[in-house]
């Protein structure tokens, strides 16, 4: 098939993406590699979604949000690419046209859901579908087209993660211009209302604690 080199090019790595995160997300490809090596049609299918949730629940997971198990392929997508979209940073413009394409790809990684339904494994069927090739290069280019643009996002998403940058400045971690920087990452009028307090307390203790050393 004409989806295999697409397949076996490596993925994008964030710099500060846990180990066990980058697993998941890795063990996710290889069994889409395999699938599609061996041409397996409804694993193609269900690799491919699995993709995608694997690699939205490490980006919430990398945020300190907790994910159930339970919870739903839709949410932990929308939560996910919610997120990484208001992600800024260099060579991150704020330029809502730049968001469409994102957009219309997170649209068609949400209709993987459906199509591993239909024709994926993960359900016993009493009838067994077709799966064509146009089935599997658009399960499998709607994939990774979401998957690509959220792992290259990543790097910036998690330089302005919240939790991390919030304890930063309880332990007065930073350096130069680094809480700039981090403060740019994290976007923070888009930030929901309880991260932004997080924050806002985060600092004013931060700067109390200068102020008493200045005295």
């Amino acid at each position: 098939m004409m989806i295999r080199h697409v397949v076996g090019e490596e993925l994008p790595r964030a710099e500060w993406l846990a180990p066990d995160q980058w697993a998941a997300i890795t063990d996710a490809h290889q069994r889409l590699i395999h699938a599609v090596s061996e041409d397996d049609r409804p694993l193609i299918v269900g690799s491919a979604k699995e993709l995608v949730e694997s690699v939205s629940r490490a980006r919430l997971v990398a945020h300190g949000q907790v994910v159930g198990d339970n919870t739903s392929y839709d949410t932990v997508l929308s939560q996910a690419h919610s997120a990484i979209e208001h992600a800024a940073g260099p060579g991150i413009a704020a330029n809502p046209l730049l968001r469409k394409v994102p957009s219309l790809a997170k649209k068609l990684a949400a209709e993987l859901r459906e199509l591993r339904n239909q024709y994926g494994t993960g359900h016993g069927r009493a009838v067994v579908h077709n799966v064509t090739d146009e089935v599997v290069e658009v399960v499998v280019h709607g994939a990774l087209m979401w998957t690509r643009w959220a792992l290259e996002r990543l790097q910036t998403v998690l330089l302005g993660a919240v939790e991390p940058l919030v304890r930063a400045l309880h332990e007065d971690l930073f350096h130069g211009g680094d809480l700039a920087g981090r403060l740019r990452a994290a976007n923070v009028p888009n930030l929901v209302e309880h991260d932004q307090r997080c924050l806002d307390l985060a600092w004013a203790a931060s700067c109390s604690k200068h102020l008493q050393r200045s005295y």
